[in-house]
């Protein structure tokens, strides 16, 4: 008998754990903030609407104590999508099937590693295990009708609230795929991510800029599991330059290749050690509420604030700001409050995404003292572009 039990893969595409006989959706609340939780609502409803039709029923847990005990003494073969240093699980006996993108760099691995990596990971035994060569394809699986299990019920209590972050009313599986190809502007090979639009939210129409300077806003779908990196990486298998939509994935999934290595998690063996300053609680409030006086820095919070999203330059701005830039606070703080509003929150991406722009890890570029205005570089560089692409 094959149990899975599935975290972040709400998806038929590139989904191993369709042929189970058991299919477990684990929520586990604490890995969601308040933004981001209301779109996991609505997703959950129309996966599990498309899972019925192919007469799978998942039972959804918020905890795993009593499928333990159903697990006990029986001959039940396990697997999971999450797995990491962190996780805590009481069964020992389980199969780890990433569903991730293990991306064969070959081309580019001694690049990332010299350039990007911080010493604690260069030479790191799991890093070509989980980096050079280990390319997947997208998984095909055969489909199978779940059974009935009456000492498992679903324990998970819906929202009623409605997220920002568009979604159909039906056929979740092949609108992302649509909306994925969508974004074939993002083939050009004139398509630069740093040259998009950094002034454009998930709620504003972008039609009207030209297909150079938008960006994708797929961000939440991957972040769920929503759409496969990995069927978004063949999407965008040709492109080779650094910058390439291609190119922005290999980043998602170095951070997720790093969380498979207990150094990632621990502050003291990881990076570069910065004494920040006590967090003092009127510039953090003005921080977080954009109310610093600072133009750029103030748009971007408040926008982060009430829609749970902003451009990657935006966050490369406050991130900036809060930590070597201005403030000189913690990024540990700045990555609990992404996680806190993000609707895209991905503990992996976020957490070296915060240590890459506070100079503790991965760019030396921060290391090197590199800063971002905070009262007009969004502003200033989006007009720029604007004038520059007519």
């Amino acid at each position: 008998m094959k149990l899975s039990i599935v975290t972040k893969t709400f998806r038929i595409h590139d989904n191993p754990f369709l042929d189970s006989d058991i299919y477990i959706i684990y929520i586990d609340k604490n890995e969601y903030g308040v933004n981001q939780k209301i779109f996991l609502d609505q997703v959950l409803k129309l996966h599990i609407q498309e899972l019925s039709s192919y007469q799978i029923e998942p039972i959804i847990l918020t905890n795993l104590k009593k499928l333990s005990t159903f697990i006990k003494g029986k001959d039940i073969d396990i697997f999971i999508d999450f797995y990491d240093p962190l996780t805590k699980i009481s069964f020992s006996n389980f199969n780890y099937i990433p569903t991730w993108c293990l991306i064969d760099w070959t081309d580019k691995v001694d690049m990332i590693r010299e350039w990007f990596l911080p010493e604690g990971l260069k030479n790191h035994e799991k890093f070509k295990e989980y980096t050079n060569a280990n390319k997947r394809n997208e998984y095909k699986t055969k489909i199978k009708k779940t059974i009935p299990i009456k000492e498992l019920k679903s324990t998970y209590k819906f929202s009623t609230k409605l997220s920002i972050v568009p979604l159909p009313e039906n056929n979740l599986d092949q609108w992302i795929q649509n909306k994925l190809h969508e974004k074939r502007f993002m083939n050009d090979p004139k398509w630069f991510k740093p040259d998009t639009s950094p002034t454009t939210s998930l709620t504003n129409n972008s039609d009207y800029l030209p297909d150079i300077l938008k960006t994708s806003k797929l961000s939440p779908y991957f972040s769920l599991g929503i759409l496969s990196s990995v069927t978004a990486y063949n999407f965008f298998a040709d492109l080779k330059k650094m910058g390439s939509a291609r190119d922005q994935l290999f980043f998602r999934e170095l951070f997720h290749a790093c969380g498979q290595m207990p150094e990632y998690w621990n502050q003291s063996k990881f990076g570069k050690i910065y004494h920040w300053k006590e967090k003092n609680i009127n510039d953090w409030n003005n921080y977080i509420n954009g109310t610093t006086g600072r133009e750029d820095v103030d748009w971007a919070m408040k926008q982060l604030k009430n829609e749970g999203w902003i451009h990657h330059l935006a966050r490369h701005l406050v991130a900036d700001y809060l930590t070597r830039g201005v403030l000189e606070i913690s990024w540990i703080d700045g990555m609990n409050w992404f996680k806190e509003t993000l609707v895209d929150h991905d503990k992996y991406v976020n957490r070296g995404n915060w240590m890459w722009l506070s100079g503790t890890a991965f760019s030396t570029k921060q290391r090197s003292f590199y800063h971002y205005n905070p009262d007009n570089y969004l502003k200033n560089k989006d007009k720029k572009l604007k004038v520059k692409k007519k």
